[in-house]
């Protein structure tokens, strides 16, 4: 197979550039092996298609190598390996932020870039040669393909035309405002975009933690509720055997019958169960009173009499009140909690 050199040059030329080794992963996994030392074999160069279709000789490959101007490249001995002469380090990984612009607003048409990659090349070369042009794309899921996005990286291959770029398109006030396709290009240096997108980055992360430092406020002020109750010895009554049929209002109803109406006491009673209590706000000297007649049968739930009432005294009580106190802290906490969630749904 015939083959020009010049673009055999071209393209190893471009392979082996701190450019390309800077995306290509397999070819710079290779450059920087250091059992490799830095050689590439020439038929592994072979297997690139854009080298496929110039030529399948190594030897031509071999002979193309002296005509690579920058970077400079070498043979081996045996001419079947190819190396840049200034080896590409992992340190020369980010030297292109430094000859690097982002450039937004190229034009899109049914989700594909309407210029190619050698097109935008061109336009940018006027300022210098550019070493790598790059139009990013992003995965769409949905149609499972990829899209263009409209925002790319120029690469030039030296200062010189980096500069001459940036001090004509960059800025607030641009000297010059690049178009495609009737489409004006946003143009700022890579380090100006890294920078903005740390900040972005940032002030996210600073959002973040003031939220996060913020829900771990009203948290904690969740867990800082608590029920208090200054209860009174001697004001709970037990009772066992309740009738069927019995209820709060019933048990209410029989208490305010024998101490008034201005009586301050609380059922605590489920309907069906066979035992409850009555908690009395305050002492009355007339509560060991209805205790008794609770449970000799002269007070009655109703026309039903209880099976036993005894009052309350000693660790029995006291765990009562204890237990009343956590399940009405449990419950504030929990209605809190309620509110600070719907108040949360209610900003999303």
């Amino acid at each position: 197979m015939s083959a020009d050199l010049d673009q055999i040059a071209e393209r190893l030329g471009f392979f082996f550039s701190d450019a390309n080794l800077r995306m290509d992963k397999f070819l710079r996994r290779i450059v920087l092996d250091k059992y490799t030392g830095g050689n590439v074999e020439i038929d592994t160069l072979l297997k690139f298609n854009t080298i496929k279709k110039l030529t399948t000789d190594p030897a031509i490959i071999a002979s193309a190598v002296e005509k690579v101007e920058s970077p400079k490249l070498k043979l081996n001995e045996a001419k079947t390996t190819i190396s840049r002469v200034e080896p590409f380090t992992e340190d020369m990984l980010n030297d292109n932020v430094k000859v690097s612009l982002r450039v937004g607003g190229f034009p899109i048409k049914d989700e594909q870039y309407v210029n190619s990659r050698e097109e935008v090349a061109e336009l940018f070369s006027q300022y210098g040669k550019v070493a790598l042009m790059r139009m990013i794309t992003a995965y769409n899921k949905k149609e499972q393909k990829r899209v263009a996005v409209g925002k790319g990286f120029v690469e030039f291959a030296d200062a010189e035309g980096f500069e001459k770029a940036v001090a004509d398109l960059c800025g607030e006030s641009p000297k010059t405002v690049l178009k495609l396709a009737d489409e004006d290009l946003r143009v700022k240096t890579m380090q100006a975009w890294l920078d903005k997108k740390a900040a972005g980055k940032e002030e996210k992360a600073g959002n973040k933690r003031a939220r996060e430092e913020k829900l771990e406020q009203e948290k904690a002020e969740i867990e800082a509720i608590q029920f208090t109750l200054d209860w009174e010895k001697g004001c709970v009554i037990k009772m066992e055997g309740l009738p069927d049929g019995c209820d709060r209002e019933m048990i209410i109803a029989t208490v305010k019958k024998f101490f008034g109406d201005d009586v301050e006491a609380r059922a605590d009673y489920s309907r069906g169960d066979k035992d409850g209590k009555i908690r009395f706000t305050k002492h009355d000297e007339k509560i060991s009173e209805f205790t008794s007649k609770l449970n000799d049968g002269s007070v009655t739930l109703g026309d039903a009499k209880i099976t036993k009432a005894s009052l309350m005294e000693g660790e029995e009580e006291e765990k009562y009140y204890a237990d009343y106190i956590s399940f009405r802290t449990k419950q504030m906490r929990e209605k809190a909690q309620e509110k600070f969630d719907r108040q949360k749904r209610r900003k999303h």
